[in-house]
């Protein structure tokens, strides 16, 4: 399991993100980043997220693409079943 945290998210908090990776630490195979300029859409920005930057039109940070192409990559074929 991927579990992707943008920093500037404030929908999914920082805070939830602590819940979800206290919750998961005793579970193998699980892997969590954040991502200190990334919003809920893994957009970057600077300052507080709002719903006005939404609006925006932009793309997902390379960052978190690669990421999760790395993940695949190192999954196994009876993971992606």
């Amino acid at each position: 399991m991927l579990i992707l945290q943008g920093e500037r998210d404030y929908q999914v908090t920082m805070q939830d993100f602590a819940l979800w990776k206290a919750g998961l630490a005793s579970h193998p195979g699980i892997t969590l980043r954040s991502f200190p300029t990334l919003n809920h859409l893994f957009v970057a920005g600077e300052g507080k997220s709002t719903p006005k930057e939404y609006e925006q039109p932009a793309h997902a940070a390379p960052e978190a693409i690669d990421a999760i192409a790395n993940w695949i990559a190192g999954a196994s074929p009876a993971a992606l079943r």
